[in-house]
């Protein structure tokens, strides 16, 4: 079973946006948004199979990231409503600090861009090539 409690410390040991730990190797980024998890699956589709992920934010988008990259676990501090439905769907265990109905833009003024382009698409395949072509 996931320590998410141990996920929720990694990720607040420093100024992270997402920690990853596979194998005992923590990777840590502080890139924006859904950056860090495309930086690491463009360097190994693999990367994150099995991995326990921490993410500040996770939204729709970043879920169906995780989803593409089977990843073992999430931690996230903010999780969106449909992020947490995704997660469920492709039977990755979950915890987050902060439920929200989605997750806000930067300026607060409306809804991420990311997750706004998630909102119809359910296949984490057709969501990664999006999204890698997108960003």
């Amino acid at each position: 079973m996931t320590d998410f409690e141990f996920l929720k410390s990694e990720l607040q040991s420093g100024d992270f946006s997402c920690v990853v730990i596979k194998n005992g190797k923590k990777t840590t980024s502080t890139l924006p948004s859904i950056k860090p998890l495309l930086a690491l699956l463009a360097e190994d589709e693999n990367y994150l199979k099995n991995a326990d992920v921490a993410d500040k934010v996770v939204g729709k988008a970043a879920a169906l990231l995780l989803a593409y990259g089977k990843a073992a676990a999430v931690f996230g501090a903010t999780m969106s409503s449909s992020a947490a439905e995704v997660l469920k769907q492709h039977n990755i265990p979950y915890a987050c600090t902060n439920m929200v109905d989605f997750i806000e833009n930067r300026t607060k003024t409306g809804m991420c861009p990311m997750e706004q382009l998630c909102l119809e698409i359910d296949d984490p395949a057709a969501a990664y090539a999006m999204l890698k072509a997108k960003v």
